[in-house]
């Protein structure tokens, strides 16, 4: 039997200029220039020259960037708590 749906958390990167995550998430904030958000218990940090959010559903986030210049992600143990 096919699956119809991802059930499970996925990180795609393409050519480090879109990144594309499927699972929970809560976005924090984001500028020009970056954005943040918790992905299933991790914080994740992007900063570029450009950053934008093409896709923001339920479940799925889409970030495409022009020279990215740093990826992070940190586990959180109380994903309540906002690191800056």
């Amino acid at each position: 039997m096919k699956k119809l749906f991802q059930i499970d958390p996925i990180i795609e990167m393409m050519n480090c200029r879109q990144l594309r995550m499927i699972g929970n998430y809560k976005f924090l904030e984001a500028s020009e220039h970056h954005c943040k958000f918790y992905y299933e218990g991790f914080l994740v940090m992007i900063e570029a020259d450009k950053v934008h959010i093409n896709v923001l559903k339920e479940e799925e986030i889409l970030v495409h960037v022009d020279q990215l210049k740093n990826f992070e992600m940190k586990r959180q143990v109380n994903e309540n708590e906002i690191i800056r």
